[in-house]
């Protein structure tokens, strides 16, 4: 009488190395799955955020901006900052940051794309008083291989947006948080904040772990198989 496949297959047999390998391999491809599926769950959130944010009517500025929230003001134009390497439509250029005073205090703005090749400008381009309608955003600074401060043309010329930076050698204070306008300014091209909604990428992965989790747990069983059936020859 044949036993249940159940109590044929064992691991009886196969090598302890073997087993530990493969079972740390299967939990390291399920949790990097269940991490993966976390992160386009947020993804899926943030992109929710910023569709509903755009249904909101432009709000006054305040100390407290949201991320992506509609703001409209007035202020004037101090000083301007240049965000280096932006590439539009294959073109390399920069963003025009402006300083802009506002009622809350110093506040940076970034008023659009610029080619390389276009002549730069200068703060007397932009109306006084200056009306932006835009959305907020928080910048998030990556890594720098070299301190920003070293650089000298910096903060003329920036790699990065790094307000807690910037406050630090700037007699200026600055608020956390940039907004972008919404249209153009002196011949400059707007530039949208809009968020790349990555949840079927990290669906995608979150699928490509669970996927090797079970091909590495399909190979324990035919070896177990195999193991089992040289066992009992």
């Amino acid at each position: 009488m044949h036993q249940p496949l159940a109590n044929r297959i064992s691991f009886h047999g196969v090598r302890p190395a073997y087993l530990l390998i493969v079972g740390s391999a299967i939990v390291l491809c399920l949790l990097l799955s269940g991490w993966q599926y976390q992160r386009a769950q947020q993804a899926e959130t943030r992109y929710q955020h910023y569709l509903d944010e755009l249904k909101q009517p432009a709000a006054a500025l305040s100390a407290d901006m949201a991320n992506y929230q509609r703001v409209q003001f007035s202020g004037s134009v101090n000083q301007l900052f240049l965000l280096d390497n932006q590439i539009m439509d294959g073109q390399v250029g920069w963003h025009v940051l402006a300083d802009v005073d506002t009622k809350i205090g110093p506040l940076l703005i970034n008023l659009g794309w610029q080619s390389k090749e276009m002549s730069l400008r200068k703060p007397a381009d932009f109306p006084d008083p200056i009306h932006v309608i835009g959305q907020v955003k928080w910048p998030e600074p990556g890594l720098m291989l070299a301190p920003a401060e070293q650089d000298p043309t910096w903060p003329g010329v920036m790699q990065q947006i790094d307000v807690p930076l910037l406050n630090q050698y700037q007699s200026r204070h600055f608020a956390p948080f940039v907004v972008y306008a919404n249209y153009s300014f002196a011949g400059l091209a707007p530039i949208s904040v809009s968020p790349e909604n990555k949840q079927p990428m990290h669906i995608g992965y979150a699928l490509q772990w669970l996927l090797i989790a079970l091909a590495c747990l399909a190979g324990l069983f035919i070896v177990c198989r195999q193991e089992w059936r040289h066992a009992h020859q």
